[in-house]
């Protein structure tokens, strides 16, 4: 389970802090909802500077988080790693890069614990294979992030160092207008088609029908 943060309208003049102390109230409601057996994680959609996201982290430290995903503007590299070393929170981040340079300098700076190629952003399937072999020789698992999670669970299941895909819903939502015949997961698992390709088809017209 992913808690997301949204930026405020524009409308709503509030101190970032007072948003932050929200969220966390917010991630603690979720903890309490879900119980202690829940994976629970947060993405800050790269929308914070390395204070607040610490404050953050500070303030979810009894919440027993998996991960925190882009916490960082920009996912700057020295500043996740120094993130990572003062608080210990597991980060990950690499969904919407599309260079293979980035994921080398977060594994060289120590920056993240899991990585995100996404294969229909970071550049196809090759790229992220290549990308998640360079994330093995530092030990380092890669995970899926954002959209698509339809094409990523291919690489996810693929790799020796795969782990998790991102059913995002409002994503699959969308798929399920496009395509047909794509296993879901069941009990938090996906089971791999073994038909040909990525195991699911183009529903015949549907692009044209989004498109109107």
């Amino acid at each position: 389970m992913v808690v997301g943060f949204r930026a405020l309208p524009r409308r709503e003049s509030r101190s970032l802090m007072s948003v932050i102390k929200e969220d966390a109230k917010r991630v603690h409601a979720v903890r309490e909802a879900a119980g202690d057996e829940v994976s629970l994680y947060i993405d800050a959609n790269c929308g914070l500077d390395a204070y607040h996201a610490e404050r953050l982290i500070r303030l979810t430290a009894d919440c027993n988080l998996g991960f925190f995903e882009e916490p960082i503007t920009q996912n700057d590299v020295l500043a996740m790693a120094d993130l990572r070393a003062r608080t210990g929170m597991p980060l990950t981040c690499g969904q919407n890069e599309g260079l293979a340079y980035r994921f080398r300098d977060w594994l060289m700076a120590r920056s993240v614990d899991f990585v995100q190629p996404n294969v229909v952003i970071t550049g196809g399937f090759t790229q992220c294979v290549r990308i998640a072999a360079l994330a093995n020789a530092f030990n380092v698992s890669i995970t899926s992030g954002g959209a698509y999670p339809l094409h990523n669970m291919h690489l996810q299941a693929g790799v020796g160092n795969g782990t998790k895909v991102e059913w995002h819903l409002p994503v699959v939502a969308m798929m399920k207008r496009l395509y047909q015949g794509f296993p879901e997961p069941v009990g938090g698992r996906i089971s791999m088609s073994e038909a040909p390709g990525l195991g699911f088809d183009l529903i015949p017209g549907a692009v044209q029908a989004l498109r109107a």
